[in-house]
């Protein structure tokens, strides 16, 4: 009974929020939220960050966000070229191993 409950909840917070994001949206979110797409999710999770605005997605500066490779919208390369931030990805990367 307590599953049941829980997933009517699930299901009334997403018909109230879905209901708040803009019409050209909803079918995004829909299938993040009720299919698990990870993609529709990633695209869901970076327009509501930035207000539902899709350009500002592909300006964003939010550099340290673990979704700035993988940020929808975007053309350019996803691995990093600068050679700084190659090397700070790689002494993340030890001191995680150690």
């Amino acid at each position: 009974m307590e599953n049941v409950t829980s997933e009517n909840e699930r299901r009334q917070k997403i018909s109230k929020r879905i209901a708040d994001i803009p019409k050209i949206y909803r079918k995004i979110y829909g299938k993040a939220v009720i299919n698990g797409s990870k993609p529709a999710a990633i695209k869901a999770f970076c327009l509501e960050c930035v207000c539902w605005q899709k350009n500002e997605i592909i300006n964003c500066t939010s550099f340290a966000c673990p979704l700035y490779l993988v940020r929808p919208f975007v053309k350019s390369p996803k691995k990093p070229k600068d050679k700084f931030l190659q090397q700070e990805l790689a002494n993340s990367n030890q001191l995680v191993s150690k």
